[in-house]
This record gives structure tokens, sequence and C-alpha cells, in this order.
């Protein structure tokens, strides 16, 4: 027989699962909150972040490899990549005629 002290098991259970629910939810959701708050704040960081001995090194080199000079450590003449480039194919196009107009057709079929 129940009495009025009896302590209601369903009732109990089914607000403990609840409050298991309501917990997990704001935890997740605190979760998101500071995951989002967090990417926002990195990427203002990234914004506002100022690289100035890096671009300035870029830069030089930049100029370095674009203009004519000579190297005064060791003598070496400097030319611009573009131009460097554009001799290299031409050598290599040159070889490449020779190489046809050296080669030999047989007379006589190979057999």
């Amino acid at each position: 027989m129940a009495a009025y002290d009896d302590l209601n098991g369903k009732r109990i259970a089914t607000i403990s699962v609840i409050s298991i629910v309501v917990t997990a939810v704001t935890v997740l959701a605190v979760q998101v909150v500071y995951f989002a708050l967090a990417d926002l704040v990195d990427t203002q960081k990234i914004q506002d972040a100022r690289y100035t001995r890096s671009n300035h090194v870029l830069s030089q080199q930049a100029e370095e490899i674009a203009t004519y000079g000579v190297d005064p450590d060791t003598g070496n003449i400097r030319i611009p990549v573009g131009d460097a480039m554009k001799r290299m194919a031409a050598e290599a196009e040159e070889h490449q005629n020779e190489d046809h107009a050296n080669l030999t057709v047989p007379s006589q079929p190979i057999s």
C-alpha cells in the first residue's frame, strides 16, 4: 500500500532525465558560442596584424629578381628572372632545331 511519505520514482526519473538533457544542451550551446567568438577574435587579429619586417624583406627580394645588377660580394651579374627564362627558352628552341636538323633518315628500310 502506498503511503503519503513514499517517493514518486517516475517523477524523479523524469525530472532527472530532463535535467541531464537541459545540462547537455546548455554545455553544447556554450561551447558553440565560445568557438564562434574565438574564431571571430582570431580573424580580427589576423586582419589587424602587421608584418612590416617580413613585407619589407619580400619587397626587397622581389625588386632584386626584377632588376639588373651586380652582386658586390661575388661579382656575379644579376638579370631579371623573366629575361633569364626567355633566354633559356630561346636556347632550348635552338638546340631542339639543331637536333632535328642533325637527324639522319636511313635511305634503306631496316629489315
